[in-house]
């Protein structure tokens, strides 16, 4: 039931806080990555843009006090979530089900957007020319990267890798899949031929929509308020495309997803639903001391 980040650019996928903890490899990652989140938001974005001592304290001030508000205010409705999908899981699943999970997180990944929107507001207005070609140059790079895992297998070579992509991110949830469930991501991935290829174009232009939006900002230098209207746009329209056909192929790919997702957690053999009931409280668990502000690592 994992929300693959990489639908944002990745210094977004730091800014933005919860994305990141949502995709943790491990439980104590989570608390320790929430813990030094304003370093790594910093040391992502100087990677991407290259900051100035200005910039670099702007950053870490707004980040730190990002991540305070954050702490204070969505973690515990984080781990409420969690709870409820883990009460769900102990019966069937339907794909509607899973559907309306990943709203659940794309809202609070879009309240995280809006809270956000002020502080980027403020670092885009400082933004040079150079540096707005620095990020073009590396997200072009990234795209390219994708490009080349996108066609460097084919036929069945290529969905036998597909294949073994999800295998490695359902395991961390079920543990080791049973072959049943291997056919069931065969068969699933066999009937959407041309979803990898869709993600990597909705990628590039939600890059090329960023890139757009943070030149406009540096060409106008309108006033802050208007700026951040112009990037909460941006990021609502990450989850709602105003093109139409976007919409439909976004929906008909979250579809596809979660029957998937479904079918999975309904095949599950009772270890696998215990050890994905465990993945989620400890996440939940995770979310609440972080919220209580206790230790960074458990007991022990």
């Amino acid at each position: 039931m994992r929300r693959d980040s990489k639908s944002l650019p990745a210094f977004l996928r730091w800014l933005l806080l919860a994305a990141a903890l949502a995709v943790s490899a491990c439980s104590t990652g989570v608390r320790i990555g929430y813990a030094h989140a304003d370093t790594l938001v910093l040391y992502t974005i100087d990677g991407y843009v290259g900051l100035t001592p200005e910039q670099e304290q702007l950053v870490r001030e707004r980040a730190a006090a990002l991540a305070a508000w954050h702490r204070a205010t969505q973690l515990r409705d984080y781990a409420q979530l969690l709870e409820s999908v883990r009460r769900q899981i102990e019966g069937p699943v339907t794909a509607a089900d899973v559907l309306a999970f990943t709203r659940g997180i794309n809202a609070r990944l879009l309240t995280l957007g809006e809270r956000a929107a002020p502080d980027l507001a403020q670092l885009a207005l400082t933004l040079t020319p150079d540096q707005l070609a620095r990020l073009q140059h590396k997200l072009a790079g990234e795209n390219a990267k994708a490009r080349r895992e996108l066609t460097q297998f084919s036929g069945v070579e290529r969905l036998e890798e597909r294949v073994k992509k999800v295998e490695e991110r359902a395991s961390f949830w079920f543990g080791s899949l049973t072959r049943e469930q291997l056919e069931l991501v065969r068969v699933a991935l066999a009937h959407q031929p041309g979803n990898s290829s869709w993600w990597v174009d909705e990628r590039e232009r939600r890059n090329r929509d960023l890139l757009v939006v943070l030149r406009r900002i540096q060409a106008e230098r309108p006033p802050e308020a208007v700026a951040t209207e112009w990037l909460r746009t941006y990021f609502e329209q990450l989850q709602n495309p105003l093109d139409a056909e976007r919409r439909r192929e976004a929906e008909l790919f979250r579809m596809g997803n979660a029957e998937l997702i479904a079918q999975l957690i309904n095949s599950a053999t009772p270890e696998q639903r215990a050890t994905l009931s465990r993945r989620l409280d400890g996440f939940a668990e995770d979310f609440i001391a972080l919220a209580s502000g206790r230790a960074l690592l458990p007991p022990g």
